[in-house]
C-alpha cells in the first residue's frame, strides 16, 4: 500500500526537503533549506520523492494517541505526520504512525544541532516499520508547528527526495554481524535468493563484529580472558549466559567463517544458513562443536579449514598471540566505526533501514521457507538502484520499484506478472463490458420499442372509440 502512494520516479538529484505550499512559508527564509537526517529503521525509498500533507500530532509527542484517529490515506490525500521527538521510543512513534495511516513521519529534534537517529538494526526489532522516518532541527520543526497551531491556517503541502545511492556497473556490500547472534542471520537468509541471482554482478564481503578488553590491553595482552582470543584484543560477548559457551566461542567462529569465505565463497553461504538454523538454537548445548557437522554435511573440507584457522595466529597460544584475520576485521571496524550491528554497506555507503522484512511461513513438509513481498525488502531494492543502467541484472529489472530503461525511456517495473495472465484478465474485462453492454442496450430498445407501441395501440384505441361514438350518432 505505501509503494502506491509514493511519486515514484528516480531524478539525479540531491535529496531535500521542501515546502511547497502555502506561500508564506514557501518564502521563509529559514524553512528554504530544511536538513534532515533519515532514520536506521522503516522502508527508506533511496532516490524517490514522497509529497503530501503535513500534519501535526495529536498528541504532539505522539506517545499516546487517540483510538480513534485514522488517516484513510489515497494518492490525493498522502498525509506525513509532524512529531516531536522524546518521551517515548522512536520506534513506539512511528509504529502510532505507520497504523493511523500515514506515509512517512517527520521527527522534529529535541536539540538545535544536529545529531544521528539513535535506532540501531540491532536484534532487528524494527523490520515491522514500513514507513520512512527522518528527523529535521528544532528551530525549523517549530516553525512548522507554530503555522499548523493557528485555527485558520492554508494546508501545508511539503516534499522530500530521498538521496540516490551510489551507482557502480559492479555493486559491492559488506555485511556486519556477530557469529553466534541467530537474528543476525535473518538479512543473510532472505537475501540468499537473490545474491544468488545477481552474484556475477556483486561484490560481497561478510565483517564481524568484535570488541577489544580495555584492562587487558593495560596489561599488554598477557592476560587470558573467557570472552576474547589474543590476550584480549578481539572479544566477543557471551553467546548463551550460563550455558557451556563463552566468548572466546563466538571469536573462534568468526576465524572459522573468514577461512570458508577465502576457500569458498558460495559455500560460505551455505555454511553460514546452515549453522544458524542447526547451531544457534537455545536448546543446543553443542554449539562449539556442531560447526564439525555443518562442515561435513556441505562436504567442506574440515582439515582445510583448520589449516587456515590455524596459520591465521601468529603464534600456538590462540589465548594470547596475535591473530591476522581478526587484527583486520578489528581495524576495518574501527576504521569505520562499526559500535553496533548489524550493519550494511552498499558501495561504502551505510545503509539506513530496515535490514529484514517481516515474513510468514510456508511449505513445512519442504522445510521452512519465508515468503514476503520484494518491494518492500529495503536493502534488495537499494542493491538494485545501486547499480549503473545498463549493468543491471535480471532480477531486478523484474522486481525493481522505480523506473528505468535503456534507451532513456522511463517506464515502470513492478512484481513479475505472467503474461497469460494479463491477457485472460484484459480479455474477461472487454468481454463483460460488451455483455454489459448488450445488456443495457437490450433493456433501452425493448423499453422504448414498448413506449412506441402502446403510444400506437393508444391512438389507434382512440381512433376506433371515436369512429364508434360516431356511428352511434348517426344510427340516432
Amino acid at each position: 500500500m505505501l509503494i502506491l502512494l509514493l511519486f515514484l520516479f528516480l531524478v539525479n538529484a540531491d535529496s531535500y526537503f521542501k515546502i511547497l505550499n502555502p506561500k508564506s512559508l514557501v518564502s521563509d527564509i529559514n524553512l528554504l533549506e530544511i536538513n534532515f537526517q533519515i532514520a536506521n529503521f522503516g522502508y527508506v525509498p533511496y532516490g524517490q520523492k514522497i509529497s503530501g500533507q503535513l500534519e501535526m500530532a495529536n498528541p504532539y509527542n505522539y506517545c499516546n494517541p487517540p483510538n480513534t484517529q485514522y488517516v484513510d490515506n489515497d494518492k490525493m490525500n498522502v498525509k506525513i505526520l509532524l512529531v516531536e521527538r522524546g518521551d517515548c521510543s522512536n520506534y513506539q512513534k512511528a509504529i502510532y504512525a505507520q497504523n493511523y495511516g500515514y506515509v512517512m513521519m517527520v521527527l522534529i529534534n529535541d536539540i538545535n544541532e544536529e545529531s544521528n537517529l539513535g535506532v540501531e538494526n540491532k536484534f532487528n526489532e524494527y523490520s515491522d516499520i514500513e514507513i520512512p522516518s527522518i528527523i529535521i532541527k528544532k528551530s525549523q520543526g517549530e516553525l512548522l508547528k507554530s503555522f499548523l497551531l493557528q485555527k485558520q491556517h492554508e494546508s501545508v503541502y511539503v516534499q522530500i527526495l530521498f538521496p540516490e545511492l551510489l551507482k557502480t556497473d559492479k555493486v559491492n556490500y559488506e555485511y556486519w554481524f556477530s557469529s553466534m547472534d541467530k537474528s543476525s542471520y535473518r538479512f543473510l537468509k532472505q537475501f540468499y535468493s537473490f545474491h544468488m541471482q545477481m552474484k556475477d554482478f556483486v561484490e560481497f564481503t561478510p565483517h564481524y563484529t568484535l570488541g577489544r578488553c580495555g584492562h587487558c590491553e593495560r596489561f599488554q595482552f598477557t592476560r587470558r580472558d573467557s570472552l576474547c582470543l589474543s590476550g584480549g584484543r578481539y572479544c566477543a560477548a557471551d553467546p548463551d549466559g550460563n550455558g557451556p559457551l563463552d566468548g572466546q566461542d563466538a571469536v573462534r567462529e568468526v576465524v572459522r567463517q573468514i577461512c570458508i569465505f577465502k576457500t569458498d565463497k558460495n559455500k560460505w553461504w551455505n555454511y553460514v544458513l546452515k549453522y544458524s538454523q542447526l547451531c544457534l538454537d537455545s536448546s543446543n548445548s553443542i554449539s562449539n562443536v556442531c560447526y564439525n557437522d555443518v562442515l561435513q554435511a556441505l562436504q567442506i573440507d574440515p582439515k582445510k579449514i583448520e589449516t587456515c584457522y590455524n596459520d591465521s595466529f601468529l603464534g600456538l597460544n590462540h589465548e594470547l598471540d596475535d591473530n591476522i584475520l581478526l587484527s583486520q576485521e578489528y581495524q576495518k571496524s574501527q576504521q569505520l566505526q562499526i559500535y553496533f550491528w548489524p550493519i550494511l554497506y552498499i558501495n561504502n555507503v551505510r545503509y539506513r533501514g530496515n535490514l529484514t522484512i517481516e515474513s510468514y511461513f510456508t511449505n513445512y513438509d519442504k522445510g521452512d521457507q519465508e515468503i514476503y513481498d520484494s518491494s518492500q525488502f529495503g536493502p534488495f531494492q537499494a542493491i538494485c538502484k545501486s547499480f549503473n543502467i545498463n549493468s543491471i541484472p535480471e532480477v531486478c529489472r523484474n522486481r525493481i520499484v522505480g523506473c528505468m530503461d535503456d534507451d532513456g525511456t522511463w517506464v515502470p517495473y513492478k512484481e513479475e506478472t505472467n503474461t497469460w495472465v494479463v491477457w485472460v484478465a484484459v480479455l474477461f474485462i472487454m468481454a463483460l463490458i460488451m455483455i454489459c453492454t448488450l445488456y443495457l442496450y437490450k433493456r433501452l430498445f425493448i423499453k422504448k420499442a414498448s413506449e412506441e407501441i402502446n403510444q400506437q395501440v393508444n391512438i389507434n384505441l382512440a381512433q376506433y372509440y371515436a369512429m364508434t361514438e360516431q356511428k352511434k350518432n348517426l344510427s340516432k
